[in-house]
C-alpha cells in the first residue's frame, strides 16, 4: 500500500521509538525515482515531518518504517 501526501502514521526509528509523521513528499511523485530535498539523492521512500521535543522536523523514511 502506497502512503498519500498528508496522511499521519507512526514511525518506528532505528531505536525502537515510534513517533507521529506527516508524509509531505513521496517518492513516486518524482519522475526520476529519487526524493530531491534540498538535492538529497537516496534510498528513501517517503520525507515526512515529525514534532519531536516541541521542535518540527524533517526526516526521510522507508515504507517499512511506517505503519
Amino acid at each position: 500500500m502506497t502512503y498519500s501526501v498528508g496522511q499521519k502514521l507512526i514511525f518506528t526509528t532505528p531505536n525502537g521509538n515510534k513517533e507521529e509523521v506527516t508524509i509531505i513528499k513521496r517518492k513516486v511523485d518524482y519522475k526520476d525515482g529519487f526524493i530531491d530535498e534540498p538535492n538529497f539523492k537516496g534510498n528513501f521512500d517517503y520525507f515526512a515531518k515529525v514534532e519531536i521535543n516541541g521542535q518540527m522536523e524533517h526526516i526521510f523514511c522507508q515504507h517499512n518504517e511506517l505503519s
